[in-house]
């Protein structure tokens, strides 16, 4: 396979490999803190999705073609992940990878869900339509990504987290945004929770109103070996807005 396919990543440690895959509007970059909280103990790899970041754009970025570029990468790198940590579309990647038969020892679905609405729902379609018109207006991540990602703190004065994040989504090539706001639409695994094997941390985050903790809470419930935690005080970009709390869920999920 030519490198030229495989996605952009960031490698950082030795050790268990643990594998991390952002969000809607993150890159390789987004979970730098917890790359370095994690490194001295695991082999962390952040990847950037195709068409983020480094990484070459898929020509149709569907859950299954996203599955297939995380295998690439893997298959790359020869290694097993011993724990894989998804935010968001992360987490869904995750469960559709898992699904198609990927395996890790340790899973951590922070701030997901089993589905994104109800796939063709007028509730998806307005999403889509909302999320959409920016982009048919001519604009771009950049122009949109501090108003995006503030609404998604709870503590809206935490000026340096929240560039962090603007600094991760406002590269996003328009098209990519697109696609992967298309792709988001269509997820759905909820029948796939009771076939979950991996020891599972379903991570949520009191302020979230992307990915609600009663909604986690429920997620839960259904995987066979899973437990629920809530980070207290944050919203749904917990992996920067309490950077020290996220990062001390996972070390203490995956060092158990």
């Amino acid at each position: 396979m030519s490198t030229a396919c495989l996605p952009t990543f960031k490698s950082s440690g030795a050790g268990p490999p643990v594998v991390f895959l952002h969000g809607l509007g993150g890159n390789r970059h987004a979970f730098d803190a917890q790359l370095a909280a994690l490194a001295d103990r695991y082999r962390c790899i952040a990847w950037d999705v195709p068409g983020y970041g480094g990484s070459a754009p898929l020509q149709e970025m569907t859950f299954a073609t996203l599955s297939g570029s995380l295998n690439n990468l893997l298959d790359h790198l020869g290694i097993e992940p011993y724990a894989v940590v998804g935010h968001s579309l992360g987490g869904m990647v995750a469960q559709s990878w898992l699904a198609r038969g990927g395996g890790c020892e340790k899973l951590v679905l922070a701030q997901t869900s089993a589905r994104f609405g109800k796939p063709g729902s007028d509730w998806n379609r307005d999403f889509l339509a909302a999320r959409l018109q920016p982009l048919n207006n001519g604009q771009t991540p950049a122009d949109f990504a501090l108003e995006l990602i503030t609404g998604m703190f709870h503590n809206r004065n935490r000026h340096d987290a929240i560039q962090l994040g603007v600094g991760t989504m406002a590269p996003l090539p328009a098209a990519v945004y697109r696609q992967a706001i298309e792709c988001l639409v269509t997820f759905d695994a909820s029948s796939g929770l009771e076939q979950i094997r991996p020891r599972t941390l379903c991570l949520a985050a009191e302020h979230d109103n992307t990915a609600p903790a009663k909604t986690m809470q429920q997620m839960a419930a259904r995987i066979p070996n899973a437990e629920f935690q809530c980070l207290p005080g944050t919203g749904h970009l917990a992996y920067i807005e309490a950077a020290d709390a996220f990062s001390g869920a996972i070390d203490r999920f995956i060092s158990d």
